[in-house]
């Protein structure tokens, strides 16, 4: 079984806590600071070798989402995280992701829903998701080879509860949403420009009720003693989320 071992700062001046992946708790893991024994891996917790201090943890989707291959940036948690809360993402539900990415939408999707199909028409992207996926032990995801674009391509119809579309031109997947959502279903269009979601927006038509376009914004903040304050002053700029329901 795979933990994660954080080593502790020793000071405010230290730099920022170092991370070791282990991969296999049946051995011992060696650092520069010392060895952790895999007795002391197993028990977990707070560990002192040396002069060193180490917190031990299991791992988990979290843990294992910091470690998958990406092709490209992928969807964060407070992106995907705000699609699930406002859509009310349910153990029933079916969800369609296009532009399958790094495969890490489909997997946060896979932790609610009942099943989740995830398409893209590069098979060298799908072949990394499917890697991905297994990485992170998601066992409810179909993936197959799919264009966002051409709706013959996408084999469901009046049963997609969600369709999460990550792809450069979502106005021209509006056909396929027709075809798959359910009535009062869910269309997200996830799109890092502006001028996306505004054409997105604007080819509409009556089968679809645009609801709201927003951005996630996130600022860490420095809580060290009586050192509070921003860690930087620029907010994390993601995407885009234009939520849309199907008629």
């Amino acid at each position: 079984m795979a933990c994660i071992v954080i080593r502790e700062r020793k000071s405010k001046h230290d730099k920022k806590e170092t991370e070791f992946y282990v991969p296999d708790e049946e051995h011992d893991f060696y650092t520069e600071q010392g060895t952790l024994t895999k007795e002391q891996l197993k028990r977990g917790g707070i560990v002192t070798v040396g002069k060193e201090r180490f917190t031990i943890l299991p791992m988990t989707f979290s843990d294992r989402l910091q470690r998958i291959k990406r092709q490209a940036q992928i969807v964060q948690p407070k992106d995907v995280g705000l699609v699930i809360a406002e859509t009310c993402l349910s153990k029933d539900a079916l969800v369609l992701d296009i532009g399958a990415g790094s495969g890490a939408s489909a997997s946060h999707f896979a932790l609610v829903a009942k099943h989740v199909y995830s398409f893209d028409i590069n098979k060298e992207h799908l072949a990394v998701v499917e890697a991905n996926i297994k990485e992170l032990g998601a066992k409810n995801i179909t993936l197959k080879k799919g264009d966002a674009y051409d709706a013959t391509t996408i084999p469901h119809e009046n049963e997609i509860d969600l369709f999460f579309l990550d792809v450069p031109e979502p106005w021209r997947a509006l056909a396929t949403a027709k075809k798959v959502l359910k009535r009062g279903a869910w269309l997200i269009g996830y799109t890092p420009c502006i001028t996306q979601a505004m054409r997105l927006v604007e080819a509409l038509d009556d089968s679809f009720l645009h609801l709201k376009t927003v951005e996630v914004m996130e600022r860490e903040w420095k809580v060290d003693g009586q050192a509070v304050r921003p860690e930087s002053r620029d907010f994390q700029h993601t995407a885009f989320l234009t939520f849309i329901r199907r008629v």
